[in-house]
Order: C-alpha cells, then structure tokens, then sequence
C-alpha cells in the first residue's frame, strides 16, 4: 500500500480524539480516517459516559459545544432533546453532553463515510516501512500501517495511584465501589476536588454511608459558578511574562480593585484564560516549579468551579457533619479487617498524627500527569522506545508548536502528534472543554496540511496565538 493511501489513525475516542477526528474528515475528505476506541463508543469518553441523570457538568450548556465558531452548538442539541425551556445558564447532566458528542460524530460519519471507529486495543507504537510512517501494534499482536498517528489517549489513572497506599483505595467513579457501601458505613476519599463531589453527591443521594470523611493536603475546595458581572474586566496586558512573585501580586491587586468596583473575581480568571499559555510558557524553570507547588492547588479550585447548587449540597452536608473535612498529609494506612486507619499529618511539626478510620477508601485525587506513572502499555511502550518523553515538571508529555510528540532525542516526530490533557507540558491548560476543543481543531489543521500542503488554512478556530 502506497503511503497517500494508508489512513490517519486517531488513538483515544474521548472528547479530544472525537474532535480531531472530524476535524480531520472535514480537511481530509478523501483521506481514511481510523478513530480507535477500545470500548466500541467513541465520543463520550470517561468523562461523559455515566448514565447517571443526577452527575452534572461543571460549566453552563452555553459554553460546552465542541466547536469554538458554532457557540451554541451543544445548547441547540440540548434544547432538541430536553426542551426549548433549556436555559444558556443551565447545568445540565454528563450523559446529556456524551450523547452530544456521539451525535456529532455520527453526522460527521453520515457525510463522509471515509471516517470509521474500531473497538480495538492499542498496545505498541513503531515506525512503519518508511521514517514518516507508523506501525500501530494491537493487543492480540496484529498491526495496521498509518501515514499518522494521534494519540489521544484522555487522562488515564490516578494521581494517588502510584502511592505507597494505591492498594487499599478503589476509584471514586466505579459503581462496583459504591455499590460494596452498606448502610451506616462510614466512607474516606482522598481527594477534595471536582471527582470528590461528584463521589460524594452520589453517596449521598444512595443515602447508605453514615459519614463521609475527605482528605487532601491543603484542603481546599472548588468554589461555586458564577455569571460574568456587568462591571468590566480590567487589562491584564500589565502582567509580566517572566516574574512569577510580581506577577501573582499584581493579579490578587487587579482582583482586589476590580471587586472593589463591584465586579465579580472570576471575571478576572475568565480574562487570564487565554493568556495563560502564554504566560506559563514564558516562566522560567524555577518559577514554574514554585507556582505548582504553591499556587497551583489555589488556581484549580478558582479555575474549575462546580454549580451552585452543587456548592451549596456540599456546605450544607459540611455544616450537617454528615460530611467531615480533614487537611494534611497522608503518612500512613493500616487495613485490619473491614477497617481502614488513615493517618493523617497536620503541617504544625509538634501535633500528632490524626487517625481516622472507615470501612472504605476512595480514590479521588483526579488524574495522573507523570507519564512514568500511568500504568498503561501503550505509554510505557513509545517511553521505553524514546518515542515521547515526560516534561521537567512531570505535567504530560513534550510536544513541539505543531503538537508533534518530542522524542528521547528532542526532535518532533514525523509520524506522531497529540492532542488532549497531555498537552497540560506545554500549555498548562489542557483540561476544560473551550481549551481542548481549540487543540483538536488546531493539530487537525497542522496535520492536514503536512499531508496537503496546498490545502488552504481557514480561519474558523480562534486558536492559541502562542502555538
């Protein structure tokens, strides 16, 4: 088979890869695209496949469409399925959202029958008969060639998971855990973010636990969603790219100024969004380092907000004691029997070690970033053979401008690109929707014109102008 004809293969069929996929059907046409998806259904992806009415999306309808030049995109599907009551505003459930993005790759599909999803696993990754192809090496050891190759594998374990402890805890989002909770348990999560409310939402509505116990080392939790204020955001044109404790000072003064004149302090993070590339690109190693260890864990819970409603289900479960908040660091775990002792370190060095114990342990503490860590075969296999390599800050994986992967030897692949939350190495934010689906659109364009050079460039995605 001549390399023009071999397909483009798209590895992962979460929200990013889907994305890429028909971004890349709709440049390529004529091309055979191959989206893999080793559970048969693409689109939804871990993180909208839960068919669980009462697990809600984090952001309003009217900022989730897939597609950055059609911003009501998702909210016309959700007002076709749920109603025209369907407000901008409104949260509405994930499984809503996964469907969502099952029907945009079904109406890609219909248009360009060139575009096919295979349930099939990925284990390797090598060059193919030419230094610009790919061999795609599948578990039951048969290989299909690809002039390109994506990776979009999502996020992949946890970030507890490569603990001294990962053993006694099982996954916050697995039904089979919650459904081993009996009445009048008592229940510890590890972790205090986003999936920890989700955990604990659904624990409380089964109504089964007598206590819910939530661990994590600064304790902090999301805060709640809401509107843009009317008060206009100032300029942050004034933040210095390279000087991190200014930087910080003058964003918390900025914050300070703009409340003071009744406006709201997530309007400025909403400003900082697409400036934050940028500014984290040009931080130096140090500073990097410094803000990961000190800011980061205040950032997230700004950055990623959870529904009001949710925010108050959580204070009011606080103040009712049913559900009890615990901040330190974990420095041991003993499991005896149906009991497991957590003991907990405060950061005052003269206070003993807390111990608390339950009959279950969820792990809550979001995604693994340290690609060493993730316990996948495909990512140890292209680690093993120099094919990506982790960034300093163990944040995802190096890739260069046009999201090609870096190799051991730092030079970016001719045949490999990624999309995706490992894209966090560069970026930083490669989390939400409105960053992700800017990514796809963006390497779908840069592969598609290496393979095209004369296909022209359109200018329909408002993209990163740091890539």
């Amino acid at each position: 088979m001549s390399e023009s004809s071999l397909p483009i293969v798209v590895v992962g069929g979460g929200f990013s890869g889907t994305l890429t996929a028909i971004h890349l059907s709709r440049r390529l046409p004529e091309k055979p695209i191959i989206l893999l998806e080793e559970t048969g259904e693409a689109g939804p992806g871990l993180a909208y496949r839960s068919t669980d009415a009462a697990a809600w999306l984090n952001v309003p309808a009217a900022k989730m469409s897939a597609f950055h030049n059609q911003p009501l995109h998702f909210l016309d599907y959700a007002r076709e399925q749920l109603g025209e009551g369907v407000q901008e505003t409104d949260f509405l459930p994930r499984h809503v959202y996964g469907g969502y993005l099952k029907r945009c790759l079904e109406d890609e599909q219909e248009r360009n029958p060139l575009l096919q999803v295979e349930k099939r696993r990925v284990h390797d990754l090598t060059r193919g008969d030419s230094p610009t192809t790919a061999r795609i090496i599948f578990k039951d050891q048969t290989a299909l060639d690809a002039s390109h190759v994506v990776l979009a594998t999502g996020n992949q374990g946890s970030a507890f998971a490569s603990s001294l402890w990962a053993d006694h805890a099982k996954p916050a989002r697995s039904h089979e855990a919650i459904s081993t909770i009996h009445t009048g348990d008592t229940v510890l999560i590890v972790g205090t973010g986003l999936t920890m409310i989700d955990a604990v939402l659904d624990l409380d509505r089964r109504g089964d636990a007598a206590s819910i116990h939530i661990v994590s080392r600064n304790g902090l939790l999301p805060r709640a969603y809401a509107p843009p204020s009317p008060t206009p955001a100032p300029d942050l044109d004034h933040l210095p790219d390279s000087n991190l404790r200014r930087a910080v000072r003058l964003f918390r003064r900025a914050i300070r100024g703009h409340e003071a004149r009744g406006g709201d302090w997530r309007d400025l993070f909403h400003e900082i969004r697409d400036a934050t590339p940028s500014l984290w690109k040009e931080l130096s190693a140090k500073d990097k380092t410094r803000f990961l260890r000190f800011i980061s864990p205040f950032w997230e819970v700004h950055r990623h907000q959870c529904p009001p409603e949710t925010y108050q289900k959580i204070q009011s479960l606080l103040a009712s004691g049913k559900l009890v908040q615990h901040r330190g660091t974990i420095v041991s775990i003993e499991h005896s029997g149906n009991v497991i002792r957590l003991g907990l370190a405060s950061r005052s060095r003269n206070a003993p070690t807390r111990w608390i114990e339950a009959q279950h342990l969820l792990d809550a503490t979001g995604p693994a970033r340290d690609l060493q860590v993730i316990a996948d075969p495909l990512i140890q296999n292209l680690l093993r053979r120099g094919f990506i390599k982790p960034d300093a800050h163990r944040l995802g994986a190096e890739t260069s401008a046009d999201y090609r992967a870096l190799g051991r030897d730092n030079k970016p692949s001719p045949w490999l690109s990624i999309v995706g939350p490992m894209l966090r190495a560069r970026y930083f934010e490669a989390t939400a929707i409105s960053e992700l689906r800017l990514h796809a659109a963006s390497a779908a364009k840069r592969i598609a014109q290496a393979v095209n050079p004369l296909e022209e460039v359109g200018t329909e995605e408002a993209l990163h102008e740091v890539i």
